[in-house]
């Protein structure tokens, strides 16, 4: 069995819990001798503002001895750079945000199908969600205990943490062969790291962590030792996490649920309540970003299904829906930017209608962050917006 996340305990809660101890890899490594020796672990929060390179400002000797290593002090300096970069990106999506999705995206929940741990741009886009629904295939991993390494292991968790962020401070998006090989090193494992630093960028409250099981019956059946002999198992075990946090300037807490889930399907026949679990967040904002035309083929008919049925609001590339399934839904669609070829690998997914709509609507108002594979031609990227009638539904 999987070995679980472990539980981290509330930050309003009047006494901490001891920590779960861990099993493997890194994090049971031992101490050295010079550092401190803590029998609660670090807050949530300040272990994302340390993973984010930024000075939590707390008064603790376990993070002092962190903040003045040289490990943590090289991160600092090369996370500055990435987070200035990223800090201009999400301006603008704010303010994209604030004139044209503010209103038809207020509360409720957003969907983000092959999300990877890309938090920044949910939030920068669909920041009053209620709940945060991920879905991809990267493991969610573990909190780093941060107080519990060495310099050495600090090293190798920063600078692992930079090489996954790479390419979303540099393009706008996670690579899935990239993420495949970053998010499972030595040092990183998983993408709950990668979450916990963009909350601790966005300067949040992390409040809980939780691993989460939305089928432990089916967990159960798929490891027991009958079945790893012979029976019928998924390619990919469902994992999933719970991340509870808050705004500070509202004072609101949102949740995160994260699964690391195949949801193509074929797979989907091992997980069959993973689409009616979808349908407890109802008609929610959906947001498709870089997804690699997944829900163009014949692979992911389901998920496609219930997205166009279900959801009020979508956000998209055109990597996402084929622009002729969110036209004959009933979507009211607004484009924006323009549209751009397919990248070379994907060069058979060019929609002649999409650039047809386009060229009709004429000079659609540029978009001013890059958005999709085209991130190249930064404020030529092009922008779905689809609007359900609330009668509709």
């Amino acid at each position: 069995m999987p070995l679980p996340l472990p539980r981290r305990t509330s930050e309003a809660a009047s006494h901490p819990y001891l920590r779960v101890a861990l099993a493997a890899g890194w994090l049971a490594l031992s101490l050295t001798s010079n550092q401190t020796v803590r029998a609660d672990p670090l807050s949530l929060t300040t272990t994302a503002k340390l993973l984010a390179g930024i000075d939590p400002g707390v008064s603790d000797p376990a993070v002092a001895q962190i903040t003045a290593g040289d490990a943590w002090q090289q991160h600092r300096k090369a996370a500055r750079a990435g987070g200035r970069q990223l800090r201009s990106r999400l301006d603008r999506i704010n303010e994209w945000q604030a004139r044209h999705l503010a209103q038809a995206a207020d509360g409720g929940s957003l969907i983000y199908p092959f999300s990877g741990p890309d938090f920044v741009n949910a939030y920068a886009l669909f920041p009053n969600a209620d709940t945060y629904v991920f879905f991809s295939l990267e493991p969610p991993g573990e909190v780093p205990q941060l107080e519990r390494l060495d310099q050495q292991q600090l090293a190798g968790l920063f600078g692992d943490l930079r090489t996954a962020l790479n390419d979303l401070v540099a393009l706008n998006f996670f690579i899935t062969p990239n993420m495949k090989e970053r998010l499972q090193t030595d040092a990183l494992q998983g993408t709950v790291p990668v979450l916990l630093a963009m909350m601790g960028l966005l300067d949040l409250r992390v409040d809980e962590v939780q691993p989460m099981d939305p089928w432990p019956d089916r967990t159960r059946q798929y490891t027991g030792s009958a079945v790893k002999a012979s029976g019928p198992r998924p390619e990919l075990l469902e994992k999933g996490v719970r991340i509870a946090f808050t705004n500070p300037h509202t004072q609101r807490q949102q949740v995160l649920l994260y699964l690391s889930l195949d949801v193509s399907d074929r797979e989907l026949k091992y997980y069959p309540d993973f689409l009616p679990w979808l349908k407890t967040f109802p008609h929610p904002s959906v947001l498709l970003k870089s997804a690699s035309y997944l829900l163009h083929g014949n692979h992911f008919r389901l998920l496609r299904k219930e997205i166009l049925a279900d959801a009020s609001v979508i956000v998209q590339d055109d990597t996402g829906l084929p622009f002729k399934t969110v036209k004959d839904a009933g979507f009211r669609i607004v484009l924006f930017g323009q549209y751009e070829r397919p990248v070379k690998l994907f060069e058979s997914r060019f929609q002649s209608d999409l650039e047809d709509a386009y060229e009709k609507a004429g000079n659609t108002e540029p978009l001013p962050f890059p958005f999709g594979y085209n991130w190249r031609k930064e404020g030529k990227s092009g922008l779905l917006l689809a609007l359900r009638s609330p009668t509709s539904h």
